[in-house]
């Protein structure tokens, strides 16, 4: 695999910044890593167990997935549809109805709630650790992660939701802190909180994938969400072979880009459960999706 390694190294030159990859062939056990004890900022990567911890709570009957949860005003953060909406008094979904659109779509608001409803970022660290998986460290709500990234100050209200700080912002400061959204950061890259390391991630891709310790119900309804993802399309699967099935889900902020997930091999060959995450990097975004589609590509 020392070739394969060498190849991912020249891929990754091209981010300007530092690639962490490790994958597994799931039947066979074959393996690629490069710089895959090294931490890395999960960014959104982390909704798969946040949404791990939730299905784990369903099947023990804590919560059901048709329960109503309600949504606080101070939950409203930016970038997918339920940031979009405007709060008003008993404004609630089903647990599945938030599932849904934190993996399909990455939806921010909704990651915020069911963190909430999962006892919060502890909670989804403990429920990490009992697994084995200590190196998965999730620590901040995303509304408080985005606030720290961006330097946007926490509101003297705290029922004021990120979504309504961004909207009254002027154009200017807005525009600002979206761009700093996509460049490097490196306080960002140094701080240990909602970090993870590409091996520990791939350690819960494959207790998803095998049942251990993961109910086959709990697979199902992640993997079938993740093979409906909208947000990777030219990361793991870009330059895969046309019809490839790819169960994904994303991460994006600041110098960081990731890609976790399953491929489907041809002709019974198997699957592949695959992390691939990038930090620091200087590049274009599209340059960095790129990179991870080269690599995706180089492993199948």
């Amino acid at each position: 695999m020392s070739a394969v390694a060498a190849e991912i190294g020249r891929f990754g030159k091209a981010s300007e910044g530092t690639v962490g990859v490790a994958a597994v062939h799931l039947e066979t056990g074959r393996r690629v890593v490069f710089h895959a004890d090294e931490f890395f900022p999960m960014a959104s990567t982390v909704k798969v167990a946040v949404a791990a911890k939730i299905l784990d709570m369903v099947d023990k009957g804590q919560i059901n997935l048709t329960s109503p949860i309600p949504v606080e005003r101070s939950e409203l953060a930016p970038e997918g549809p339920l940031g979009e909406l405007h709060w008003r008094p008993g404004l609630s979904f089903t647990v599945s109805d938030l599932l849904e659109p934190m993996i399909t779509k990455s939806d921010n608001t909704s990651t915020d709630v069911l963190y909430r409803v999962a006892g919060g970022p502890t909670a989804v660290h403990a429920y990490l650790q009992a697994l084995g998986l200590k190196e998965i460290v999730p620590a901040r709500y995303i509304r408080e992660l985005l606030r720290d990234v961006l330097s946007i100050p926490a509101p003297a209200s705290p029922a004021t939701s990120l979504a309504d700080q961004f909207r009254r912002m002027s154009p200017k400061q807005a525009s600002e802190r979206r761009a700093k959204a996509y460049r490097a950061n490196p306080a960002y890259d140094a701080d240990p909180r909602d970090q993870a390391t590409p091996t520990a991630m791939l350690g819960l891709l494959c207790k998803i994938w095998l049942q251990d310790g993961v109910s086959r119900s709990a697979r199902s309804i992640l993997i079938a969400m993740m093979e409906q993802s909208t947000t990777g399309r030219k990361r793991i699967r870009g330059r895969l072979p046309a019809g490839t099935i790819v169960a994904d889900k994303t991460g994006t902020l600041a110098g960081s880009v990731n890609d976790v997930g399953f491929m489907t091999m041809p002709d019974g060959k198997g699957h592949i459960a695959m992390v691939v995450f990038i930090k620091g990097s200087e590049a274009s975004p599209g340059t960095r999706e790129t990179v991870i589609a080269d690599i995706a590509r180089l492993v199948y």
